[in-house]
């Protein structure tokens, strides 16, 4: 069971998290603002607890891999990236900027530490499945066949609305057929697409059976309680034999109640706005 301890240290991370998105904001007049919010807990679950990383070798043949396939909501992760040390802090301010390391959308070539870059969405799930095969033991008699535990761990971080896409469920059903069990799906349930409730696209109801029906095994959590999300973590380690699913109900725009209530997709920021908005930043 993981300490008080450590949950009220990650509960502080997540809550400089937000302020540093807010610096991101700021920097560039703007920018996705409410799918960044609403992963806040799930990356730091993953940033400062549970992945295997090493910012001094960000490419470490034996690190866990986490893929950002909703792209877009790169702020969250280069708040991460830059408090682990991967990238200076200092870098915050010029995201979105003509030549900066920060790109607007995740891009693996511009900054130490990203795994992948997106752009379209529907795309990551499938990329993170390669990835998670190829990690894979190889055998003489059939090159998919898990032979040994494989060597890292997968993590996707997937948008509700991005299920919307054929291609997550042609992902979807190949990682069960192969039985893909370094791959870990974390959905970010906020209910919203980009403009609008995802019931209004496509009704993904009812998600969780959906995904074991697929062959996941899957798990439903709040995605801004650390000790669910870490529990899951762990849970899932220690299931084998099948990729893993956790969906997390997340609130759009989540730590800054201006944002929770207009489910806002992108804002623009001002230095008044950031100077409201900065005190009305909450630990969930």
């Amino acid at each position: 069971m993981v300490s008080d301890k450590i949950i009220k240290d990650l509960e502080a991370k997540a809550l400089q998290t937000r302020k540093d998105i807010m610096v991101q904001l700021l920097g560039a007049g703007g920018g996705h603002s409410g799918p960044s919010l609403s992963i806040v807990e799930l990356c730091v679950a993953l940033y400062f607890h549970h992945a295997k990383l090493n910012a001094n070798d960000p490419y470490w043949e034996e690190r866990d891999r986490i893929v950002l396939s909703k792209a877009h909501a790169c702020e969250t992760i280069y708040s991460c990236l830059a408090r682990k040390g991967f990238i200076s802090p200092d870098l915050l301010p010029t995201y979105k900027h003509f030549g900066s390391m920060l790109q607007g959308h995740a891009d693996k070539w511009s900054t130490p530490g990203l795994e992948y870059s997106g752009g379209s969405l529907g795309q990551g799930l499938s990329f993170s499945l390669g990835v998670a095969l190829a990690a894979r033991p190889k055998s003489p008699f059939d090159p998919l066949r898990q032979q040994a535990r494989p060597k890292y761990r997968v993590y996707c971080i997937c948008g509700d609305g991005e299920c919307h896409e054929g291609s997550v469920w042609e992902a979807a059903m190949a990682a069960g057929h192969f039985k893909v069990s370094n791959l870990i799906n974390i959905i970010d349930y906020n209910q919203f697409a980009s403009a609008s409730s995802i019931v209004k696209g496509v009704d993904l109801h009812p998600l969780a059976e959906k995904w074991r029906a697929f062959g996941w095994w899957t798990v439903e959590v709040d995605g801004h309680n650390l000790r669910q999300i870490i529990d899951a973590l762990k849970m899932a380690d220690n299931v084998d034999g099948m990729p893993k699913c956790i969906i997390a109900r997340t609130v759009k725009g989540k730590g800054i109640p201006q944002y929770e209530a207009s489910h806002a997709h992108m804002i623009s920021v001002t230095e008044t706005d950031y100077e409201k908005l900065l005190k009305t930043i909450y630990v969930p």
